[in-house]
């Protein structure tokens, strides 16, 4: 499943066109390939990032409020977390990236061109700046141990605020919601 989760992740990184404040969330969500499948219990498949991991804090951040609204969503639909991937029925895959900067290339991407930067090298164009507001891209799976996911999917969000933690915490509610919005109920 975590190559899944990696190649969503990989893809909305290569696109680009979200600026200003008020743009409205990416969702690519994952189209269920198979017949809803009943379950109970989940356990984590990602481990959780710490400062200890040499992650960046605003990273290390997110991480936690991310597994914090995913973990929120399951139990408010009655699935219990196990401890063990061993013992759990599905497994929650998640990343989480932070986007301070980009830049395409003009033989990937002909509609940006040396018009943002005069000076560029031939071939690559840095991408306007968007006042400083960081892109946050999120890619959530759920599915069997080993397998590919059933639920989920990728969701970016320019963070026009992102030292405000209601804000964080509504963009990420409001993201996985929609990642998520067909899981059925725990049976």
């Amino acid at each position: 499943m975590r190559i899944t989760i990696t190649s969503l992740l990989a893809g909305l990184l290569t696109v680009a066109g979200l600026a200003g404040c008020g743009t409205p969330t990416q969702i690519d969500r994952i189209e269920p390939r198979t017949a809803p499948v009943s379950f109970q219990t989940y356990a984590w498949g990602t481990e959780v990032l710490t400062g200890d991991t040499g992650a960046p804090a605003q990273l290390v951040e997110l991480d936690t409020e991310l597994r914090r609204t995913v973990g929120a969503l399951m139990q408010s639909r009655g699935y219990r977390q196990v401890q063990s991937v061993d013992s759990a029925q599905m497994v929650v895959e998640y990343q989480i990236a932070v986007i301070e900067e980009e830049f395409a290339s003009e033989e990937e991407n002909e509609s940006w061109d040396a018009q943002f930067d005069s000076n560029a090298q031939r071939g690559v164009v840095e991408l306007p700046e968007r006042s400083g507001a960081p892109r946050v891209t999120l890619s959530v799976g759920i599915g069997p141990h080993n397998g590919m996911p059933i639920w989920g999917g990728s969701a970016t969000k320019l963070m026009a605020r992102p030292e405000d933690k209601n804000e964080r915490q509504r963009i990420l509610n409001k993201a996985v919601g929609e990642l998520l919005k067909d899981l059925p109920p725990a049976s």
